[in-house]
């Protein structure tokens, strides 16, 4: 095979998967790969496959016609993929213009009077188990409020199918919206984000539902992001206290080796954004964000798991990113969404998301 063709076909695969995130859905990208390894060993070590190709006693064409096919099927795979995604977020767009504008007066009228404003945003599937304990806490928060920051939290509940919508009903009546269908946490964000952007919140914290984040926490995490102009604040489970300090020897109980290792390998690749954005631990869904960060995520908000990919958006245009150590317990009710395999597709997914959109802001695309 001529040196020619290899670079054209590596060429071809550079060029699609600079589209995952983008025009294509990354979820898919594990299947890409795995079709690009085989089409590239294919053009250049043809031979390895004629044992296989004997055993199932195939007549191959010829080379020219099978690769022109193959080019055909893919770029017809492409568009298809490029036209599901359009229409996707065409959904997302509409279900969380749509859930937003259900939130109650009466969570925004906490937020009347003076000081920064602060919305409290739980992204919340199937968590029946852990609301009892989870919204009582918030209340604490809100009751809270002072003259500095003044609370106010609103539990997105994306598509629930357990007992969560009647436990939001009466538990936190003025506190909630509801997808009427399950679009992920990045559809939950957006909803959120929007119901920031409605109340005028200066900024949003992004919490879990399921009791791991602490609750009691959020006010030194943001005073902390107020006070050193802090764009996107992380709550860490990795970060030391101080510079010179090691983390406890506990960091690990509130995640998995499978999803601490993944983690490790998505911080090398956010590295490729700048020294910022290269935090320890990216997977966290503890954070807190500004007014700015806000508009700029509701501009362009990643698709299913949005926390890595937020991180190298934001540091692609200038803001300013930190992380705060955060102990954080481990998940006692209910099941992660991201446990087994489904953590391996997440990593496959979210790298190959993170380097397509580093190709395309290299390239100006």
């Amino acid at each position: 095979m001529s040196f020619l063709v290899i670079l054209l076909t590596a060429g071809f695969f550079i060029v699609l998967f600079s589209q995952f995130g983008h025009r294509l859905p990354a979820r898919n990208s594990l299947i890409w790969w795995l079709v690009a390894v085989f089409l590239l060993t294919a053009v250049i070590y043809p031979d390895g496959f004629r044992p296989i190709i004997r055993v199932l006693g195939i007549e191959l064409v010829s080379n020219f016609v099978l690769g022109g096919m193959m080019m055909f099927l893919f770029f017809q795979m492409v568009e298809q993929q490029a036209e599901n995604r359009r229409f996707s977020r065409q959904i997302v767009e509409l279900t969380t213009s749509l859930a937003a504008r259900q939130y109650p007066e009466g969570g925004a009228q906490r937020l009347s009077g003076q000081g920064h404003k602060v919305l409290v945003l739980l992204p919340c599937f199937n968590e029946s188990g852990s609301l009892p304990q989870m919204l009582p806490r918030l209340e604490t928060l809100v009751a809270r409020s002072t003259d500095t920051e003044r609370f106010t939290y609103c539990v997105v509940d994306d598509g629930s199918l357990d007992d969560t919508p009647h436990l939001l009903a009466t538990l936190a009546p003025h506190s909630h919206v509801t997808h009427s269908t399950n679009i992920g946490v990045a559809g939950a964000l957006l909803t959120g984000f929007k119901v920031a952007r409605a109340v005028g919140a200066d900024f949003v914290v992004q919490c879990d539902s399921d009791g791991q984040h602490p609750v009691e926490e959020i006010p030194r995490l943001v005073a902390l992001a107020r006070q050193s102009g802090t764009d996107l604040l992380i709550g860490s489970r990795f970060v030391a206290t101080e510079p010179s300090a090691n983390a406890p020897a506990n960091t690990l109980r509130s995640t998995t080796p499978l999803r601490r290792t993944g983690g490790m390998l998505v911080t090398q690749v956010l590295g490729l954004f700048g020294r910022t954005a290269r935090v320890s631990d990216p997977t966290s869904g503890f954070r807190v964000y500004s007014r700015r960060a806000v508009r700029e995520l509701l501009r362009a908000m990643p698709d299913e798991y949005p926390e890595p990919e937020s991180i190298a958006l934001l540091a692609l245009r200038g803001l300013n990113l930190k992380e705060a150590r955060v102990e954080m317990e481990p998940r006692t009710q209910g099941v992660s969404s991201l446990s087994g395999l489904k953590s391996i597709r997440f990593m496959v997914k979210v790298t190959t998301a993170l380097l397509g959109l580093r190709v395309r802001s290299l390239v100006g695309g």
